[in-house]
């Protein structure tokens, strides 16, 4: 079960993948690369693991023994050559490229990246579940036993059964015939129907989505235990009437895809096989991707088929790219030195290159989504292209400065140069503009405020100039980056930006609700009524509300109230400190109350450091990018 030939990266494919405008072949190309990963880890495992030859030393002496787990494997290498397609469903299961490759670190490395609980003798008992299966959708003939999460059997590609066993890993027997399945344990059994997509007393299959126009069936894995790739998980129940949400919003975006953006359509249903139901409020969504698990995403609930488009282009971008990774590194990982971080203009947190270069890559996916999605009069599309459009142009920015890419990573920097540059001139109608550049001064003041620090030493200098009425220094002191102080309530004022944008009437309802005090119900009681009128427009009531809750005296600071009165105050960057510089601003706060003084308001400490004139500011104050640094 292995490939003889080596994978080979076309530069026309990694420049398809770098602008999104893959076809069938580069997608059959990295498809089938990423299976050769998986096949690799699998025969390191348990072909050249001499300790798999037995039972693992963490196996207890009471019990069913499970079977060896090289036994396991070479059931699954005969159900292979006996019926290729059969394991090959299998192995295509998301889910099996992730254990396999944690299972080949733990025998190498000693690593547990399933969690501080999982045995040995459960991760390499993912022969025994990669062979059942596989003999099941053959219907090979075969008598084994496999190391259960709780008693539950899971059957790659299949589905799970229900609790058969007790115990944390206890050991389940599989008898499979032509004809049936019986799976049992020391408490009770089930046997499979012979549809196995259908559910059934103890048979839990999993869902799928049956994607419009042909374009293939996407899963709904709410099943797997390391379906969240970092620990392990029971079951969790899928409702009907939610399943029934998940398909139609899954047919809506397709349809919407394929209509718009057909490269985007042949991306999204090349790259994603598998998504994995995620909770979360609706002013914090989730989405997510590991580079081990090729075809999965997690992802909560979208609100509608654009949203659900544009999480997917966004997802399907990391996938690609990090199976372009494989064959050709991205990234020179060889150079010496800390690594720098960097500002992410789409994350609350700083972020390696690799972080970086894999975000600028799929933002260009989603800008050039929007892009295709503006016609005169959709606020929210304009709205969409233009915040990430910044974020996009923040990012190759910082790119340029880097010299830690390969040529590999660097023509794919110029790739999406040359996509984006007819963007940056395009204009944006006036409301949607403004309420992105908004949203970008919003982000770009509270990660400095959040992430960036002024020493104190620097910061006492400062108070001391100010209470002698000095003026500030020519130069401002540096900053250096920090662990998070403070997270700020940026991502919800995105959210509810969008909100006001797509449904005015939710959006009257929110504010209300907020002032009455009863806005839990939106997973949004974070938001204040100050925000509310930040989004609306309403710039005096908002700066009323922002100054009353900006109480100079309390520690440590609201950044996200301080930093609205910046939104709101009628001088921009640079002479409005408290968007460029906050970080220092809230320095000189904390310094002052240190010294027993009672501190100004945020807006009087801001127009010291650049106070009114000719030009904006009136001292020649460094103006420090949002920095990268080790």
């Amino acid at each position: 079960m292995s490939d003889t030939e080596h994978h080979r990266l076309p530069l026309r494919t990694l420049t398809a993948v770098a602008t999104g405008e893959v076809d069938a072949s580069d997608v059959a190309l990295l498809t089938a690369a990423r299976r050769s990963r998986t096949l690799l880890a699998l025969v390191g495992a348990y072909e050249l693991t001499p300790a798999l030859d037995r039972l693992p030393n963490d196996w207890p002496r009471t019990g069913l023994p499970p079977t060896l787990p090289r036994t396991a494997w070479k059931l699954l290498c005969a159900v292979q050559r006996a019926d290729p397609a059969a394991a090959d469903a299998v192995l295509a299961d998301p889910m099996v490229g992730g254990r396999a490759l944690q299972l080949l670190r733990r025998i190498s490395h000693g690593a547990k990246s399933s969690g501080p609980d999982v045995p040995l003798r459960a991760e390499a008992g993912l022969a025994g579940s990669l062979a059942a299966a596989a003999a099941i959708r053959s219907g090979t003939r075969c008598s084994l036993r496999v190391p259960a999460h709780r008693g539950r059997l899971w059957l790659p590609s299949l589905g799970l059964t229900g609790r058969v066993a007790r115990g944390e890993w206890a050991v389940v027997g599989v008898e499979c015939t032509e004809r049936e399945t019986v799976v049992f344990g020391d408490s009770g059994s089930v046997r499979l129907p012979g549809a196995l997509h259908l559910p059934s007393e103890g048979w839990h299959p999993l869902p799928g989505v049956e994607l419009p126009g042909g374009s293939g069936t996407v899963t709904l894995d709410h099943l797997s235990p390391q379906r969240d790739y970092r620990s392990l998980l029971d079951p969790a129940p899928l409702p009907p009437d939610e399943l029934d949400r998940w398909r139609q919003l899954l047919a809506d975006a397709s349809e919407l895809l394929r209509a718009d953006h057909p490269p985007a359509h042949r991306l999204v249903w090349g790259a994603v096989r598998c998504l994995v139901p995620a909770a979360a409020t609706s002013t914090h969504p989730v989405s997510a991707t590991a580079p081990d698990t090729f075809g999965a995403v997690v992802m909560s609930l979208p609100p509608d088929a654009p949203t659900a488009a544009a999480t997917l282009v966004h997802e399907a971008h990391h996938q690609l790219l990090a199976a372009v990774d494989d064959l050709t590194p991205l990234l020179d990982q060889g150079r010496p030195g800390p690594e720098p971080l960097h500002f992410a203009p789409w994350r609350r947190d700083p972020r390696p290159l690799r972080g970086l270069v894999y975000g600028t890559h799929a933002t260009a996916g989603i800008t050039a989504f929007w892009h295709r999605r503006r016609t005169p009069g959709d606020d929210r599309a304009a709205f969409e292209f233009a915040y990430h459009r910044w974020q996009l142009r923040v990012a190759l920015t910082a790119l340029h400065s880097s010299d830690r890419l390969t040529l590999a990573g660097a023509h794919l920097v110029s790739a999406l140069d040359g996509q984006a540059a007819p963007w940056w001139p395009e204009r944006v109608a006036e409301l949607p503009g403004a309420l992105a550049a908004q949203c970008c001064a919003d982000l770009v003041a509270s990660w400095r405020a959040a992430h960036l620090a002024v020493a104190e030493t620097d910061a006492d200098a400062l108070a001391r100039r100010w209470l002698a009425g000095e003026p500030p220094p020519a130069v401002l002191p540096p900053v250096r980056l920090v662990p998070a102080r403070a997270q700020s309530r940026v991502l919800s004022r995105l959210w509810l930006t969008r909100l006001w944008l797509t449904d005015r009437p939710a959006f009257d309802r929110l504010r209300a609700e907020l002032e009455a005090g009863t806005s839990d119900l939106w997973g949004a009681g974070e938001l204040t009524v100050a925000d509310a009128a930040l989004v609306a427009g309403d710039r005096e009531e908002a700066r009323g509300l922002f100054l009353k809750a900006a109480d100079p005296l309390s520690t440590p600071v609201n950044v996200s109230d301080w930093v609205g009165l910046g939104l709101v105050h009628d001088e921009t960057p640079p002479g409005n400190l408290l968007l460029e510089r906050p970080e220092l601003v809230v320095a000189v706060h904390a310094a002052l109350l240190r010294a027993g003084t009672h501190p100004p308001g945020p807006h009087e400490l801001a127009r010291w450091f650049a106070p009114p004139g000719p030009g904006g500011a009136g001292s020649h104050a460094e103006r420090v990018d949002v920095a990268v640094g080790p």
